[in-house]
C-alpha cells in the first residue's frame, strides 16, 4: 500500500510541483525582458525622441492646426508629460456655438488627427468654449 501511495504521489503531485517551478522561472524571465524593454522605451521618450525641440514644434503645430481649422479666438496646447505624449487643450471658438461637448471635442480631434496617430498618446484634458462661455 505504501508503494502504491508513493507512486501515485510522484505521478500526481511531483509534475505539478516541477511545473510550478518552471512557470515561476519563466515568469521571472518574462518580467526581466519586460523591464528591459520598458527601460529602453522610457529612455527614448524621456529625451523626447529627437530632443526637446520636437515637443515645442509639435505643440505649435497642433496649436496652429486647431486655430486654423476652427477659426479659434484662443488656443492653448500644453505639454503635460515633457515629451508631448500627453497634452491638455483649451480652445475658444465661435464654431462651438450650438454644439454638444462631445461634438466640440470631435471637431478639435479632427484638426489634430495625424498627430494623434503617431506622436501624441493621449489628450489628458480638453476644454472647449464659445466666446460667450469664456467671458463668464
Amino acid at each position: 500500500a505504501t508503494t502504491t501511495t508513493t507512486t501515485m504521489w510522484r505521478a500526481l503531485v511531483r509534475p505539478a510541483v516541477t511545473a510550478g517551478v518552471n512557470h515561476a522561472a519563466r515568469a521571472r524571465g518574462a518580467c526581466a525582458r519586460t523591464a528591459r524593454a520598458t527601460a529602453r522605451a522610457t529612455r527614448t521618450f524621456a529625451s523626447g525622441g529627437e530632443g526637446n525641440n520636437i515637443t515645442s514644434a509639435l505643440v505649435e503645430q497642433m496649436r496652429g492646426k486647431i486655430a486654423e481649422g476652427l477659426e479659434a479666438d484662443a488656443v492653448d496646447v500644453r505639454d503635460e508629460s515633457g515629451n508631448a505624449r500627453h497634452v491638455s487643450i483649451k480652445v475658444v471658438s465661435k464654431a462651438f456655438e450650438g454644439k454638444s461637448s462631445v461634438n466640440r471635442q470631435r471637431m478639435v480631434y479632427k484638426c489634430i488627427w495625424m498627430e494623434l496617430q503617431d506622436q501624441v498618446h493621449a489628450v489628458n484634458e480638453m476644454v472647449t468654449l464659445t466666446p460667450e462661455e469664456a467671458s463668464k
